[in-house]
């Protein structure tokens, strides 16, 4: 197997470790308001929207016939010209700094519970989390889907674990539809945000080269598996948890001891590193792609300053969070769905092997258009 190349379970791991993260346990805080039925409604449908928009991206690389990053496909289809050169770099650069919010966030989360779990200095548990999670990076594409690999299993490990010892308790929970249309946009806003993986996208489609039906398969089952897992988390908070908090584990662990805790903060911390491998990996890429630099200079770039940031910066974990979402997802609903449809008429590989079909038409490109439009607008939204 060529050195690049990924596996179908390495793949489908790659999408479940950049989407699982900190946004999975905010979800049932915000279910709450909106109800069970609500999230009934919102879950599939937020699903199906994420799916569209990943396997959009996934065919304009199909019809590129080129392992692209998503600002260099911008180059080719959309921001072309003087002025559009000009766009392409304030693209690149409010992305980068979405990358960066989205890793600081990262290296700042994992590090606060890994200096809780051991009891050492959050500095020195930041700059630990910071090392493991670079240093699998610097390796490139293959390691990362290595790592995302076994990061995959211990996550769906520890919420089957959780999701077992919480059989012997009383389960109550009552279907309800209830909340403002803000509390549903911030729901609908959190759950995209817990689905979305879309940077990995070239990643997969890169690992798995020729295999486009594989890649559209790893794209939908990982999709799937972060769906599932967001069900799961939000079915035993509203569950088990006399009181729903605003990081469901808390209450969890409320109920059922120390160890679920322990286990809710390790599967908090894996989380946050997975993503950290993929969203580095595709910064790094990205900076490569468009500066010119050498693999280990962008690798640097698109790693350390995270670090550094979080120790200068005042901004709390959550305010990176939420600054991250909606810059990224603005910044996407804007540009992918022209996108899309120039590469469907101009691509240079008329015959991808794979397409959306129907799928693709001028109807389902506004509908696209409008999920992350709420999107962008849901993780901006403050609930009280």
């Amino acid at each position: 197997m060529p050195e690049n190349r990924l596996t179908q379970w390495e793949a489908i791991s790659l999408m479940v470790g950049a989407g699982v993260g900190a946004g999975i346990m905010a979800v049932p805080f915000l279910t709450v308001r909106v109800g069970l039925i609500g999230l009934a409604v919102i879950l599939p449908a937020a699903w199906a929207a994420s799916s569209l928009i990943h396997l959009m991206l996934a065919e304009v690389l199909f019809r590129t016939g080129r392992d692209l990053q998503i600002v260099e496909l911008m180059r080719l289809y959309v921001l072309r010209g003087r002025v559009g050169r000009w766009l392409l770099w304030m693209v690149f650069t409010l992305l980068s700094i979405a990358f960066l919010a989205n890793l600081a966030a990262y290296v700042s989360g994992a590090g606060e519970i890994l200096a809780g779990l051991m009891q050492i200095d959050r500095r020195l548990a930041e700059l630990f989390i910071y090392a493991i999670s670079a240093s699998v990076v610097f390796f490139g594409l293959k390691a990362v889907g290595i790592a995302e690999r076994f990061g995959a299993l211990a996550l769906i490990g520890l919420v089957v674990a959780i999701g077992v010892g919480a059989l012997p308790l009383p389960f109550h929970i009552q279907l309800s539809l209830s909340g403002l249309p803000t509390q549903w946009l911030a729901l609908y806003g959190m759950v995209m945000y817990a689905l979305w993986t879309f940077y990995s996208v070239p990643q997969v489609v890169k690992g798995l080269g020729p295999d486009h039906r594989g890649a559209v398969r790893a794209i939908l089952i990982g999709l799937g598996i972060n769906g599932a897992l967001t069900l799961v988390v939000a079915l035993l908070a509203l569950g088990i948890s006399t009181q729903v908090t605003e990081v469901a584990i808390i209450g969890i662990s409320e109920r059922m001891g120390a160890w679920a805790g322990i286990a809710g903060s390790l599967f908090i911390m894996f989380a946050l590193v997975t993503s950290y491998w993929s969203v580095s990996l595709a910064l790094a890429d990205i900076l490569r792609e468009r500066t010119g630099l050498s693999g280990g200079v962008a690798w640097l770039l698109a790693t350390l300053p995270s670090l550094l940031i979080l120790w200068v910066g005042a901004w709390q974990f959550l305010e990176w969070l939420r600054l991250a979402a909606g810059a990224t997802a603005i910044v996407v609903a804007l540009i992918t769905i022209p996108m899309y449809w120039r590469a469907r008429q101009n691509g240079p590989v008329g015959n991808p092997g794979w397409s959306l079909g129907s799928w693709g038409n001028p109807a389902m490109l506004a509908l696209a258009l409008l999920s992350l439009v709420l999107m962008a607008v849901g993780s901006l939204v403050s609930v009280q």
